[in-house]
């Protein structure tokens, strides 16, 4: 909670993953903070967001929801490239977004610190991959530095820009899921008293302007100071540090995988030496070398790809020392571990049996998950996008249907079954502009308001240069919902101080050149149903901009403003067709196997329903 994160100095308090670094941010003096949302990252932003105006009489900074990551990211370096501190927040695959921009302000190197969190995601809860942006560091040459606990997740932070400042280098603030939205109990620093002022501009064109000559210049340097991070790492105690005893066998464990290594030594009831690292890019190789040479054999834990295990194998074989980890089958490659995995590699290393047997358990919890119901994702009641998708798969559901990163990418479930592709944000419209050359089928592209400043602006204007044909229809609910409500540019909201300007998609779209523009209420069926079908003999790029609130925002605004909700009900006229629970669906209607009703507590009197019933089944509950 907020007030907890901006306790005193001292104070010992319970605080998520994302809290902590945003508290870590703020003891860390940050004067710019710029993120796009992306779960597992987004309570970074948010918790900054809302401590902006809480602590502004003694600590000033800027907070922005960038357009995308790549922005972001190039906002904080702004902030760097004048000698303040700044930070940006992402995903993992947001990093992919921006990397352009990554490359090449390695070589440049910061002036103010510079960090950027990559949340990234094991098990893949809520992404589509499970990249591991520790490569990103590697290929980039930048430090990467992983916080174990929450604890460390907050006091990293202030160590990373001091990192950051010392070598002059963007630094990689890398996360995992379970540390983002995890809680522990962080002890806190002191927030220190300061103005946001600007500052006069210097011109650095040596190293600034990133030309061939000039980067061919820089490059040395970045291999130079390479060098000197990974002298610092070995030393750096505060980062990296041995403990446990002084056996022939050890364990290599880093990040959150450090946490579960020292459990599952404890439980298998061995004191083996234990080597924590923190920095995992440039790793500190003579730190490695003194550890390994005194050991027969030793396990590298750690999640995601065998980064470090790939390191320590080149290291090991001078000392003839035995590597055990994912390569060798001793470690999983794929999804989260746990003690209990983690236990049974070690065990394997050592040659004894684990305390716990990791498969029967699996096995048995799959046995009792099959017996509890099938609880599926599903669309709020009330989502417009339910209206949107049921108008689509009326109209156009045997065509070709691409869509995007967001709730709607539910759509693809039944009934609506209104999603062919998704790969990343952006690309469904940029995978369209390739489809129309080679299909016969029409296509309707679904995707988020948020994600259209994203990321479908440039391929959007690519199809109207080009002469492509499909309908795009911006499921407008006024939010980025997905992730939390964070705002976009289509909507007007005060942050830091700063009233952020609404730019209207419609304005966008016909300022690429796209001639069919309709804004449309997609709880209107009728009107939705005919615009799509003029849409799709429109010859050319056709856009309809489906506006609704988020329900979840439409009903808070409702009940703010004092408005009675008044829910829906199945009357005696329902012939039980099933098509409000078989082509609609809403999570609020409900068949028991012999009549139709509906969740009055659930229902937040869209009726759209309503419009869905054939036999005009359905009518506003009458009070009593």
């Amino acid at each position: 909670m907020l007030r907890d994160v901006l306790k005193e100095a001292g104070e010992k308090v319970f605080l998520l993953g994302n809290e902590a670094i945003a508290r870590g941010a703020l003891e860390a003096g940050i004067d710019v903070y710029a993120a796009y949302p992306g779960t597992p990252s987004s309570e970074i932003g948010v918790t900054l967001q809302q401590a902006c105006d809480y602590i502004r009489d003694r600590m000033e900074y800027y907070m922005e929801w960038s357009i995308n990551e790549k922005v972001a990211f190039e906002v904080a370096i702004g902030a760097s490239l004048a000698g303040k501190r700044g930070m940006c927040g992402m995903k993992h695959v947001g990093v992919n977004v921006a990397a352009d921009a990554l490359f090449s302000f390695s070589y440049i190197g910061a002036r103010g610190g510079f960090v950027c969190v990559t949340a990234d995601d094991p098990f893949m809860h809520s992404s589509q991959n499970e990249q591991d942006n520790r490569w990103y560091g590697k290929a980039a040459k930048v430090p990467v530095i992983e916080p174990s606990t929450v604890q460390e997740a907050k006091d990293y932070v202030k160590l990373a820009f001091e990192v950051s400042e010392k070598f002059n280098t963007p630094v990689l603030f890398r996360t995992v899921t379970r540390l983002n939205h995890g809680s522990g109990v962080v002890e806190l620093g002191e927030i220190p008293e300061k103005k946001l002022e600007k500052v006069k501009w210097e011109k650095h064109p040596e190293t600034d302007v990133i030309v061939p000559a000039v980067a061919r210049r820089l490059k040395p340097r970045v291999i130079e100071r390479l060098k000197r991070l990974e002298e610092h790492f070995s030393k750096a105690k505060e980062f990296n540090w041995v403990e446990g005893g002084d056996g022939k066998a050890g364990v290599i464990a880093s990040g959150l995988s450090y946490v579960y290594a020292k459990e599952a030594i404890k439980r298998l009831g061995r004191d083996l030496p234990l080597l924590k690292l923190s920095t995992t890019h440039p790793l500190p190789t003579k730190l490695i070398e003194d550890f390994v040479s005194n050991l027969d054999k030793v396990a590298v834990v750690e999640e995601l790809d065998p980064f470090v295990e790939l390191h320590v194998k080149a290291i090991a074989k001078d000392y003839g020392v035995e590597v055990y980890g994912k390569e060798n089958g001793y470690f999983p490659m794929n999804y989260e571990y746990s003690v209990g995995v983690v236990e049974e590699g070690i065990a394997k290393m050592l040659g004894i049996s684990p305390t716990v047997n990791v498969q029967e358990k699996m096995e048995a919890l799959q046995k009792t998950m099959s017996v509890a119901p099938p609880r599926p994702p599903v669309l709020c009641p009330g989502c417009p996008h339910a209206a949107s998708f049921y108008a689509i798969k009326k109209v156009a559901g045997n065509e070709c249907l691409p869509s995007d990163i967001g709730c709607y990418t539910l759509g693809v479930n039944k009934p609506f079954q209104t999603v062919d592709i998704t790969i990343c944000m952006g690309a469904s419209v940029g995978v369209p502009n390739g489809l129309y050359r080679v299909i016969n089928n029409k296509i309707v592209v679904t995707a988020g308001d948020s994600t259209f400043f994203h990321a479908t602006i440039p391929a959007l204007a690519n199809a109207v240069y080009n002469g492509a044909k499909f309908v795009y229809v911006v499921l407008d609910n006024l939010t980025t919902a997905m992730t939390g409500h964070q705002p976009h540019p289509g909507v007007s909201e005060s942050i830091c101080g700063v009233e952020k300007k609404k730019i209207l998609i419609e304005d966008v779209v016909k300022g690429v050149g796209v001639d069919f523009v309709e804004v449309v209420n997609p709880m209107n069926l009728k009107k939705m149903e005919e615009t799509l079908r003029r849409a799709l003999e429109h010859d050319g790029v056709a856009v309809i901009v489906a506006r609704q609130p988020c329900a979840i925002l439409w009903t808070r605004e409702r009940r703010r403003k004092g408005v009675k909700i008044r829910p829906f009900e199945v009357t005696e006229a329902c012939t039980l067709c099933l098509r409000c629970v078989s082509d609609f669906t809403c999570p609020a209607i409900v068949y028991d196997g012999e009549k139709v009703w509906i969740d009055e507590a659930l229902c937040v009197g869209c009726g759209v329903c309503r419009q869905v019933c054939p036999e005009n089944a359905i009518r506003v509950k009458r009070t009593q």
